[in-house]
């Protein structure tokens, strides 16, 4: 009996204690997830936190913001490419800006990536230049030649160059990129005659044929001027050279010179390296097959009168098609 009162003794003090232990476990959870943020408030924080943190990195002090809006708040860059035009204006550029400290003032600083972006995507939008030219002769036959000097390529680190230089400076611009002549438009690395002429021909250009030995200055489509031609002497090794060429240099008079030959012609207009049109007077006749065994050393011989119209319709840069 008394060891039977004993043992019960002990086991319910073990329950109360198990029973005691229990209940502070229970209460320590309860309060640990009562003093816990909720999903919600810890989704709002981190939105909270997140949000300050882009805003700050966005906004700037309120002089740097009036200094920017006094630069560029009403800058406009405007570039045209034959019949399409590309803008650029405050809120085109923000992202590309920023504003550091110059003395007592403040100067505007331009994202080398996002410009070159830019241009580069310029370049990739208006470049026309091809290494292999189709065409389609006064035969009516299509004719396809390796591009030797046509087409146009956009100058993207130029283009960067300029574009920050407004940006910097505030200034605002209208420009024609679409000019001929690449001496004065350094926006481009070579150009062609007409930037919107299909299949590159331009709105004037000179179809030469070999094998007709005959010349056809095409114009807006009709051809305006045409003689006959003596070309390069195949059977000595002088061929005159077949592609796609434009024209890049022209005088009256010129002194032509060769090996063995120094020679004086009225009108010089070169397309390719020393080959270009000029006035033969020394040839007797001219087409036919006069070119296998009185050609010329390359250059394509026409006659004088006809030089003289040629050398009036002829520019700087017009297209030169020889097969």
């Amino acid at each position: 009996m008394t060891n039977g009162a004993g043992a019960s003794y002990k086991n319910k003090i073990i329950t109360v204690f198990v029973f005691i232990c229990s209940v502070i476990v229970i209460a320590a959870g309860c309060l640990l997830i009562f003093m816990l943020p909720s999903k919600k408030d810890m989704s709002a924080n981190d939105t909270d936190g997140s949000q300050t943190s882009s805003d700050s990195s966005k906004k700037l002090p309120s002089e740097q913001e009036q200094f920017l809006d006094d630069l560029l708040g009403d800058i406009s860059i405007s570039l045209t490419f034959g019949k399409s035009t590309e803008k650029l204006d405050f809120n085109s550029i923000r992202d590309w800006i920023s504003v550091e400290s110059a003395g007592s003032g403040f100067k505007c600083a331009v994202n080398d990536a996002e410009l070159y972006d830019y241009t580069k995507g310029l370049a990739n939008k208006y470049n026309t230049f091809v290494n292999r030219i189709t065409f389609t002769n006064v035969y009516g036959e299509d004719v396809t030649l390796d591009n030797m000097g046509t087409g146009w390529v956009f100058d993207s680190d130029y283009a960067a160059e300029m574009i920050r230089q407004y940006i910097t400076t505030g200034e605002s611009v209208s420009l024609d990129l679409t000019n001929r002549s690449r001496e004065s438009n350094k926006w481009w690395l070579r150009v062609c005659a007409d930037y919107n002429a299909i299949q590159l021909k331009g709105d004037c250009y000179a179809e030469v044929s070999i094998s007709k030995q005959y010349v056809w200055i095409h114009k807006n489509g009709k051809v305006i001027l045409e003689s006959p031609v003596v070309t390069g002497n195949a059977n000595e090794g002088h061929d005159t050279p077949k592609g796609a060429f434009i024209i890049y240099e022209k005088k009256s008079p010129a002194t032509l010179y060769g090996p063995g030959y120094i020679t004086e012609v009225s009108y010089w207009m070169a397309f390719f390296d020393d080959i270009g049109f000029h006035d033969a007077t020394w040839q007797e006749s001219f087409g036919g097959d006069t070119y296998l065994y009185n050609g010329s050393h390359g250059c394509v011989n026409i006659p004088l009168s006809f030089a003289e119209k040629l050398y009036d319709v002829v520019y700087k840069n017009m297209p030169v098609y020889v097969y």
